[in-house]
């Protein structure tokens, strides 16, 4: 068992590979639930635009196309709560810095905190016990931390892994730059807060939007049989619902980005 404070308990338990937080890599359970949820959602497009069995063979290639998008989702989920958790590292080891402690002692006792404030599984937790076996093999902290700031793809803890390792190698101010990277930082997170409390009720009406089309085709065609019959079986009918398929794509490609708020 890791306990949290025993840096060379910590640097002898087995470590999980280095993570890329720029990539995601699907399970096969999120494979096989990403393919059904598609399978579902294009059998719905293919019963309400086209009345026909064919329309969903050639539109599930879509949904494989979709594994990028997911994938950047679930990459963007990490990142933030790796940033999360980074500004409160960074935090504690400015609080130690401030109590006496040496830097490596400093990231050392955060680590203790990082157990306790988010579990000893956390995304952090796993990157301190990376960083402490690197130590334990002569590798420098500042080297360490670059490691984890090229693969979070985060430009705050780039940042903050470029000014420390300028810091520790000439002498600079580490509290202060420890300190002042923590303030950055979480007054970002706090923008980022206030904006997704702004956008919130934005992201609803445009879930809402969403299924609007669906619900109207659908309670069209059950309560006015063969009112789409027309359209079904005939090029005609194919272009005209493949261009409307193609106009609701496009409106909510567009709706993400007005809604997907950088900070």
């Amino acid at each position: 068992m890791i306990r949290p404070g025993n840096k060379k308990t910590i640097a002898r338990g087995r470590l999980p590979p280095e993570t890329d937080y720029t990539s995601y890599t699907f399970s096969k359970c999120e494979i096989a639930l990403h393919l059904l949820c598609g399978g579902v959602f294009m059998a719905v497009v293919s019963w309400l635009f086209y009345d026909s069995v064919a329309a969903w063979v050639l539109l599930m290639p879509l949904v494989i196309l979709s594994f990028k998008d997911r994938g950047a989702a679930e990459c963007g989920k990490r990142k933030r709560k790796l940033e999360v958790e980074f500004r409160d590292v960074i935090l504690s080891v400015s609080s130690n810095l401030q109590a006496g402690y040496s830097v490596e002692n400093a990231f050392q006792e955060s680590y203790r905190d990082t157990v306790l404030l988010y579990g000893n599984e956390s995304v952090m937790a796993r990157e301190l016990r990376l960083i402490f076996r690197k130590l334990s093999n002569n590798e420098q902290i500042e080297s360490a931390l670059a490691n984890l700031a090229d693969r979070s793809g985060v430009q705050d803890i780039r940042d903050f892994a470029d000014i420390f390792q300028i810091a520790k190698r000439g002498g600079g101010d580490m509290r202060g730059i420890i300190a002042n990277t923590a303030e950055i930082i979480g007054d970002k997170q706090e923008i980022r807060r206030e904006i997704e409390t702004v956008v919130s009720e934005k992201r609803l009406e445009q879930l809402i939007m969403r299924y609007i089309p669906f619900v109207i085709i659908f309670y069209i065609s059950l309560t006015t049989k063969g009112y789409f019959e027309s359209l079904y079986h005939n090029i005609f009918g194919w272009i005209l619902m493949t261009g409307a398929l193609a106009v609701y794509a496009a409106a909510c490609r567009i709706s993400d980005k007005i809604l997907d708020i950088e900070v």
